[in-house]
């Protein structure tokens, strides 16, 4: 699936993509917002802010679980950031 596709898919099931990606991702969110298109909400993370391992998911995982759980979820913006303040 091409990042278009998946950015389609996500908003046609109302999902957030969480993503490294944010060169391609945050230009594909720009260009839907611009035209108009309905499009999925953005989780961005970073590899540095959260290096890992396959044996070591933790810290991301722990990150994601605490973000899920803050209050105000579903009102958070359509780009957000994991592990900015």
């Amino acid at each position: 699936m091409t990042d278009d596709e998946l950015l389609a898919y996500a908003a046609g099931q109302g999902r957030r993509i969480v993503t490294e990606n944010i060169k391609d991702f945050r230009r594909l969110l720009l260009r839907a917002d611009e035209s108009g298109q309905s499009t999925a909400t953005l989780l961005f993370t970073s590899s540095r802010t959260f290096p890992r391992t396959r044996r070591n998911p933790g810290p991301l995982i722990d990150a994601l679980d605490a973000w899920l759980a803050a209050s105000g979820v579903a009102d958070r913006p359509a780009e957000d950031w994991l592990g900015h303040a």
